[in-house]
């Protein structure tokens, strides 16, 4: 009793470097000690605040949101995530999903990723953790389509779409071998199948009722083709394509790629480059995958579609062609959002080049481009682009930068025939960005009328 006495009797500064030395969940156990302590503990910002920023970082941003508005709202809502990843109950792990996928998401919202603490931790429960990966990555109707037990669909689309959105911030596409079943040929009669590009997805990674919402089933299968065909194709130590989707969670929050930070003093006209929130100016890498035409084809029309005309085509074994390609873009103009944009962010046309790195022989290598960017009324990125060949538009994109705005990872999307042809071809695609300066061999390269 005398030692206690002798704590409670402890300048409050020296009881706050104290308690810093406890793991977060202890302070719990601390307040029901005495009536004192309790309140010393609860309300105590500059405490919780330190405790915090011991184990993860300060979230920034509207998308840490739903870690809560006070440090304790924070500490308790990551310490509840970290039970939950330790946790061995996958009932435990879904008991409110959708909580699970925004606090781990918040957690990501920070300013430096490079030496992130909140990284690191996500980083720890899922590295080798398969009952983490299963349980919360592999609940799209994807992984019901493969039929794997191990890994079940969720039973709502709500969670399903939760799923497959944390899959993509996460990045390492879940794809097994050996005695698992592979997911990429199923991803591939997802992103090769028509019947998924209509004019209510506008043709894109959007949902089927017309929202304009990101179909988050769909960029999960975009990655994961993508991801599959880089592998067999990359060597592991190329920068600029091997490690795109390698690293868990790296790159998918805003500002985590290369962007301008511009210092404007007494700038009554400052540059397009300025203005733009998006950093659309600079080089990019850009990687594209397309089936052989007459099995695309045969894919699409040489049986019918499933009775039902919604559950997926088998799956795709047949492999694809893939194309590294270099953009150099620049901004030609900035103007207010439409009725149908989001209105946080202006609406940025671009002009640019594109080069393919390999297969010069192709005569869909080279390209001007032409396209937008804007927010979309849900808030996510939206890049619409065209390929101009000799003056004509020829092919069109539509993507969505996962994890926002100027995120490291860069966008995920699909390629068309930009007249929508209703025989396709079409596939997936994916860019992002190196530097903010564009490479001088597009420049040397590139029409006049791209600059």
């Amino acid at each position: 009793m005398a030692a206690v006495n002798a704590l409670l009797d402890l300048p409050h500064e020296l009881l706050h470097q104290i308690f810093l030395y406890l793991d977060p969940e202890d302070l719990a156990n601390l307040q029901v000690t005495c009536s004192f302590l309790d309140r010393y503990v609860k309300g105590n910002e500059l405490l919780l605040k330190s405790l915090f920023l011991q184990h993860w970082d300060e979230p920034v941003g509207q998308g840490a949101s739903a870690l809560g508005s006070t440090w304790e709202k924070r500490l308790h809502n990551a310490v509840w995530l970290r039970n939950i990843l330790e946790s061995d109950s996958p009932d435990a792990k879904l008991n409110d999903y959708q909580k699970v996928v925004e606090t781990i998401i918040a957690l990501l919202q920070v300013k430096d990723l490079n030496s992130s603490r909140s990284l690191a931790f996500l980083t720890d429960f899922f590295e080798g953790n398969r009952l983490n990966i299963d349980t919360l990555l592999c609940r799209s109707s994807l992984f019901d389509a493969i039929g794997d037990g191990l890994r079940v669909a969720a039973d709502t689309e709500f969670e399903r779409q939760l799923s497959a959105k944390l899959h993509c911030y996460y990045g390492v596409p879940v794809d097994h071998r050996g005695k698992r079943k592979p997911t990429h040929p199923w991803a591939r009669s997802k992103v090769y199948d028509l019947r998924n590009y209509t004019a209510n997805t506008m043709w894109g990674p959007f949902r089927a009722d017309g929202s304009g919402r990101v179909d988050w089933e769909k960029m999960e299968a975009i990655m994961i083709v993508l991801a599959y065909n880089m592998r067999l194709t990359v060597e592991d130590n190329d920068p600029a394509f091997g490690t795109i989707w390698t690293v868990r969670f790296r790159g998918a929050v805003p500002y985590s790629g290369p962007f301008v930070d511009y210092q404007l003093v007494n700038d009554i006209e400052p540059p397009l480059e300025a203005r733009d929130p998006y950093g659309v100016t600079g080089t990019w890498l850009r990687v594209v995958c397309f089936l052989d035409y007459h099995d695309f084809h045969a894919f699409n029309f040489a049986s019918p579609p499933p009775p039902d005309g919604v559950s997926p085509r088998g799956p795709i074994q047949i492999p694809e062609a893939l194309r590294f390609i270099k953009l150099g873009l620049h901004v030609t103009k900035i103007e207010p959002p439409g009725p149908d944009d989001g209105h946080d962010l202006p609406v940025v046309h671009f002009r640019g080049v594109s080069r393919l790195i390999d297969a010069y022989w192709d005569p869909n290598a080279n390209s001007m481009l032409t396209g937008t960017v804007r927010l979309t009324r849900e808030g996510a990125i939206r890049w619409t682009s065209f390929s101009v060949f000799q003056g004509e538009e020829r092919w069109r994109s539509e993507g969505v930068q996962v994890g926002g705005l100027c995120s490291g990872r860069g966008v995920l999307g699909t390629w068309f025939d930009k007249d929508f042809d209703p025989n396709g071809p079409a596939g997936p695609t994916a860019f992002w960005k190196t530097s903010n300066s564009i490479d001088p061999s597009l420049l040397s390269e590139s029409d006049n009328a791209a600059w």
